[in-house]
Protein backbone atom coordinates (compact mmCIF):
# COMPACT_ATOMS: atom_id res chain seq x y z
CA UNK A 1 0.00 0.00 0.00
CA UNK A 2 1.59 3.21 -1.13
CA UNK A 3 1.68 6.20 1.58
CA UNK A 4 -0.17 8.25 -1.05
CA UNK A 5 -3.77 6.04 -0.14
CA UNK A 6 -3.04 6.63 3.91
CA UNK A 7 -2.05 10.16 4.34
CA UNK A 8 -4.09 13.12 4.86
CA UNK A 9 -4.19 15.21 1.88
CA UNK A 10 -4.22 19.14 2.46
CA UNK A 11 -4.07 18.95 6.41
CA UNK A 12 -4.22 22.10 8.40
CA UNK A 13 -1.24 23.93 8.69
CA UNK A 14 0.61 26.57 11.52
CA UNK A 15 2.86 29.44 9.72
CA UNK A 16 5.95 30.34 11.81
CA UNK A 17 4.27 33.38 13.37
CA UNK A 18 1.39 31.48 14.50
CA UNK A 19 0.25 33.02 17.75
CA UNK A 20 0.37 29.70 20.34
CA UNK A 21 -3.17 30.32 21.79
CA UNK A 22 -4.59 29.99 18.22
CA UNK A 23 -2.37 27.19 17.13
CA UNK A 24 -3.52 25.39 20.18
CA UNK A 25 -6.93 25.97 19.74
CA UNK A 26 -6.89 25.01 16.01
CA UNK A 27 -5.41 21.79 17.36
CA UNK A 28 -7.90 21.25 20.04
CA UNK A 29 -11.20 22.14 17.59
CA UNK A 30 -10.06 19.91 14.78
CA UNK A 31 -8.53 17.00 17.51
CA UNK A 32 -4.62 17.43 15.36
CA UNK A 33 -1.95 15.75 17.50
CA UNK A 34 0.85 16.83 14.87
CA UNK A 35 0.45 19.92 12.58
CA UNK A 36 3.09 20.74 9.58
CA UNK A 37 4.90 24.35 10.23
CA UNK A 38 4.61 25.44 6.64
CA UNK A 39 6.27 29.11 5.55
CA UNK A 40 4.55 29.06 1.66
CA UNK A 41 5.69 26.63 0.24
CA UNK A 42 8.20 25.71 2.76
CA UNK A 43 8.02 22.79 5.45
CA UNK A 44 9.72 24.07 8.29
CA UNK A 45 8.78 21.73 10.74
CA UNK A 46 5.98 19.58 12.49
CA UNK A 47 4.70 20.88 16.04
CA UNK A 48 3.24 17.92 18.39
CA UNK A 49 0.39 18.88 20.86
CA UNK A 50 3.06 17.83 23.29
CA UNK A 51 5.28 20.51 22.02
CA UNK A 52 1.94 23.00 22.27
CA UNK A 53 1.52 21.74 25.81
CA UNK A 54 5.34 22.21 27.00
CA UNK A 55 5.17 25.66 26.15
CA UNK A 56 2.27 26.89 27.81
CA UNK A 57 3.61 24.79 31.12
CA UNK A 58 6.50 27.03 30.68
CA UNK A 59 5.12 30.06 29.96
CA UNK A 60 2.38 29.77 33.04
CA UNK A 61 5.63 28.55 35.33
CA UNK A 62 7.68 31.56 34.25
CA UNK A 63 4.32 33.92 35.07
CA UNK A 64 3.86 32.34 38.54
CA UNK A 65 7.42 32.98 39.36
CA UNK A 66 7.13 36.53 38.28
CA UNK A 67 3.77 37.06 40.36
CA UNK A 68 5.32 35.34 43.68
CA UNK A 69 8.32 37.48 42.94
CA UNK A 70 6.40 40.39 42.79
CA UNK A 71 4.33 40.11 46.04
CA UNK A 72 7.50 38.91 47.87
CA UNK A 73 8.92 42.31 46.94
CA UNK A 74 5.58 44.26 47.35
CA UNK A 75 6.04 47.79 48.42
CA UNK A 76 5.65 48.91 52.11
CA UNK A 77 3.19 51.97 52.93
CA UNK A 78 5.13 54.41 54.64
CA UNK A 79 4.68 53.27 58.78
CA UNK A 80 3.65 49.60 57.79
CA UNK A 81 5.68 47.22 59.94
CA UNK A 82 7.06 44.04 58.28
CA UNK A 83 4.05 40.93 59.44
CA UNK A 84 5.79 37.77 61.32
Amino acid sequence: MPVEAAMLSGPMIASPDMEMDALRRLMVDHHQRYLPVMDGNTLMGVVSFHDVAKAVLEEQSFENRMLKNYIRNWPREPGEEDEK
